[in-house]
């Protein structure tokens, strides 16, 4: 399904750009959704785990495990796109206009910066503009307080568990329409290759 979605983008692409102008929204839906999803399913996941474990040396070792397998896959990324700028070279001849803005606004933070940044200030900003780190960080001080309540927090927690298994159900929900706008998308295609082929019989 995605290898058929991305040759319809590139047949519309090449062949009738006014049809980009129309598919845009629905792929920016499936962004939007993308994002909608990442705070609830974060909180509710680290939440359950965390306080669900019940003793703080199996949330150490859980913890362990996540730090390493971030660290490992961070590194790939990095070196996955180390190696893709510097085969494709993405930018090589490209020419600006003199004076024009780049929109480029974000300025180097110090350490004591990032380290400030990693503390929400609220939680619901955190979620609102989905910073991601910092709804990790409220997530496990969190899950640890409501582990340190006991019996009291399960009520939590299982609610926390029902959070998790209804944004599962959701990121299905999220994946389907995926599949019918790479449907759509191919179908479309194909309608305009079967009327550019009718016209150049006639």
């Amino acid at each position: 399904g995605l290898v058929l979605g991305l040759i319809a983008g590139v047949l519309i692409n090449n062949h009738n750009r006014d049809l980009v102008e129309v598919i845009r929204p629905f792929s920016a839906i499936f962004i939007r959704m993308i994002r909608m999803i990442i705070a609830p399913l974060l909180f509710g996941t680290l939440v359950a785990g965390i306080a669900g474990a019940g003793h703080f040396k199996d949330v150490g070792r859980m913890g362990l495990r996540a730090i390493i397998y971030f660290e490992v896959v961070t590194t790939l990324a990095l070196l996955i796109g180390l190696f893709m700028v510097n085969i494709m070279k993405p930018g090589v001849g490209m020419v600006l206009p003199i004076g024009a803005n780049p929109g480029i606004t974000a300025k180097p933070q110090t350490w004591q910066e990032i380290i400030l940044h990693t503390v929400p200030t609220s939680v619901i900003e955190a979620m609102a503009t989905g910073d991601v780190l910092q709804i990790v960080v409220f997530s496990i001080v969190f899950a640890i307080g409501l582990g340190m309540v006991g019996e009291k927090g399960r009520a939590m927690v299982e609610w926390c568990e029902s959070l998790t298994e209804a944004m599962f159900k959701v990121t299905n929900i999220i994946m389907l329409y995926a599949r019918s706008e790479e449907h759509t998308s191919e179908l479309q295609s194909r309608q305009y290759l079967v009327c550019r082929l009718l016209l150049e019989k006639k």
